[in-house]
């Protein structure tokens, strides 16, 4: 009997996991510039100005990290958000100084919540949000982590007239041919990694 959706990608996150442990963490790190210079490029085509909003992540362990494209974005006077876990929902809050930031549940650093606002309220005015991934297909469709959050938070800007653009980051080896896909699964504009961006929506 054929395996649903669900238990395909469940089987497929724990393949996935298992292959990135097997990274060696400071060879993640190297990889940081490599795919900050990749987005920063996608987003150039956007003309990002200094009243743009981005919406960014600060990386799990073994997660493809982008905290020069954060940095970078700064200094043109953008604004950054990056996500907070809050029940089963992502607030937005400000980019900041790491160093008194908080580890969530999930053990991922996350800004002070102050003034935090909700994905309704955030990201339908972002130029583009930026989605750490699993895997990415040849379609667009990203494969999380299994518990929903940017599912529900993309859910809040899909068919908007003017919705953000949607990056999705992973490594190299995590673009394949085909991942599962359930009904509420929104593919992402672009698809970045270390040595690769594909376009499956260009910009207007």
């Amino acid at each position: 009997m054929t395996q649903d959706p669900g238990a395909r990608k469940s089987a497929l996150r724990s393949q996935l996991r298992a292959a990135r442990k097997q990274r060696d963490l400071d060879a993640i790190a190297e990889l940081d510039s490599q795919i900050s210079q990749q987005i920063f490029d996608v987003l150039e085509t956007i003309e990002l100005t200094p009243g743009s909003v981005v919406a960014a992540y600060v990386g799990m362990s073994h997660e493809p990290s982008v905290n020069t494209l954060r940095s970078r974005i700064q200094d043109t006077g953008c604004t950054v958000l990056i996500p907070i876990v809050s029940g089963d929902q992502l607030l937005w809050a400000l980019d900041g100084n790491e160093a008194s930031w908080s580890r969530n549940t999930f053990g991922t650093l996350e800004p002070d919540p102050r003034g935090a606002r909700t994905s309704s309220q955030a990201l339908p005015s972002c130029a583009a949000i930026i989605v750490p991934s699993q895997a990415i297909d040849p379609h667009g469709f990203r494969l999380g982590q299994g518990k929903g959050f940017y599912d529900r938070a993309l859910a809040e800007v899909a068919g908007l007239d003017h919705s953000p653009m949607i990056i999705g980051v992973t490594f190299e080896s995590e673009f394949l041919p085909e991942i599962p896909t359930e009904e509420h699964d929104i593919p992402v504009d672009v698809s970045v990694t270390e040595s690769t961006v594909r376009w499956f929506n260009t910009p207007d």
